[in-house]
């Protein structure tokens, strides 16, 4: 299968996951599980500038057309775009980020979990306090954004050890 086909197979595994599945189990008000940014984590590292922030805006009001949340996930999400490239820069081994083709497919399980940490938890800070809309209750928006970045996390790595690593093998 090509590299096109194999992403808009995994876009489309995403995005039903979190529309169907994950948007509408309620764990907790503490809780927002967001599988989708995997979407954006999947993208070439050559993908970069306008087209990067236009698919991660889109992206994210699909997300925000599904569940009636006013543009915060294509706020946060747009921001994860648009800070992609540096965190790639700061995380990642030069030779990895040659490959046009993408780079998840040869990168090592503890550079894939630092990236995808630090993306997941930048995210969810952004998502958490502008649904919050307040810094007045600081230390609960500080335990929803840590207890939804965990959770998004152990979804995000179920889905990569389940859906990426079974299809590279």
């Amino acid at each position: 299968m090509s590299n096109a086909k194999n992403y808009l197979t995994h876009l489309l595994v995403l995005c039903f996951i979190q529309i169907v599945v994950l948007d509408n189990i309620h764990l907790s008000s503490y809780l927002h599980v967001n599988i989708y940014i995997m979407a954006i984590f999947l993208l070439p590292y050559r993908l970069k500038g306008v087209p990067l922030l236009l698919y991660a805006f889109f992206l994210g009001l699909l997300m925000d057309l599904a569940g009636s949340t006013a543009g915060i996930h294509a706020a946060a999400a747009t921001l994860l775009a648009y800070i992609r490239p540096r965190l790639l820069h700061l995380t990642a081994i030069r030779e990895d980020m040659d490959d046009a083709r993408g780079f998840l497919h040869k990168v090592d399980f503890a550079w894939f979990f630092k990236y995808v940490s630090l993306s997941t938890l930048l995210f969810n800070i952004v998502f958490i306090l502008a649904e919050a809309f307040t810094l007045g209750n600081l230390l609960l928006s500080a335990l929803r954004i840590i207890s939804s970045a965990l959770v998004s996390l152990l979804f995000i790595l179920l889905y990569y050890f389940v859906g990426l690593k079974k299809v590279r093998r």
